[in-house]
């Protein structure tokens, strides 16, 4: 497979299915951090961290990148999920001095070693385990960097996979997917400790009770396969492939497994293929 490295063995990929807005305003701090599972306050200006928007059930509704600009917050998301995304903000705003608009900006993730200014420290790939530095760049590459867009994500969606990062709509479902069983709180992207957030607490009771019976978990197969698909464990589903992506060794994919499945030892198979969850969650990113 082509990859994509430029002169200083970076791998860099255009995400084109991202997109997202910019909150400004006095009271923008304040206006995110009441809404979403994340204490804002906490992001580094170099950086871009996780959150979500919950729904009052607790389930997720938009899985966000947070970052600083120069007067307020960028807030990425799945592109076509962005207009909705405006729209519920704006519903919660009610008088408060906010400003939210659409950015125009492209969406790069980048692996490796880069160079100048603009580049943020993806905080998942850190709190997930990974030893190897991943990046988020909003806007053109500077003149040192490139980057082919015919490039395929499969080598992007593969790393995040290995460490049981799920982004966008088709792994994490609106209204259906819980953040903790996702392993939101893994990747440092819900703070149970800044006060009340929507959804906080339900997902609270969820963590303190020890509720959880499923959970998002990286796997390796031989061949591919359709997806979604069913897990099926003793003859019985026990799960759903959320994604799968082509790596050097076969292919790496990302389910929510039930945890007692994962725990027997017994045979798993999606679409009558044999698949082998990776528990702990591995780092491989190579650059």
């Amino acid at each position: 497979m082509p990859d994509n490295r430029d002169e200083h063995n970076t791998l860099i990929f255009p995400l084109s299915r991202r997109a997202g807005l910019v909150i400004t305003g006095d009271e923008a701090l304040d206006f995110l951090n009441d809404l979403l599972t994340l204490n804002i306050a906490n992001i580094d200006a170099d950086q871009v961290s996780p959150a979500a928007l919950l729904t009052p059930q607790g389930r997720m509704l938009f899985d966000l990148m947070i970052s600083q600009t120069d007067d307020g917050y960028r807030v990425e998301c799945d592109a076509d999920l962005m207009p909705a995304l405006m729209q519920k903000l704006r519903l919660y705003r009610l008088r408060r001095p906010v400003d939210i608009a659409p950015f125009e900006d492209i969406v790069f993730a980048a692996f490796g070693e880069v160079e100048g200014a603009g580049w943020l420290k993806d905080t998942r790939f850190h709190s997930a385990g990974s030893e190897n530095q991943a990046w988020r760049r909003y806007g053109d590459l500077p003149p040192n960097h490139t980057a082919d867009h015919q490039m395929t994500e499969d080598t992007y969606r593969a790393a995040r996979y290995r460490l049981a990062i799920a982004e966008g709509n088709m792994e994490l479902p609106s209204e259906k997917a819980l953040p903790l069983e996702a392993r939101w709180d893994d990747l440092g992207a819900i703070s149970f400790d800044k006060g009340c957030f929507i959804g906080q607490e339900v997902t609270a009771r969820t963590r303190y009770r020890g509720l959880l019976k499923r959970r998002y978990a990286p796997f390796t197969a031989k061949t591919s396969f359709p997806i979604p698909a069913d897990i099926i464990c003793d003859g019985r589903p026990v799960g759903e492939v959320l994604g799968l992506a082509k790596d050097a060794d076969g292919w790496t994919g990302l389910a929510n497994i039930r945890l007692d499945a994962m725990e027997s030892g017994k045979p798993l198979t999606a679409a009558d293929t044999t698949i082998s969850p990776l528990l702990p969650p591995i780092s491989t990113i190579k650059a």
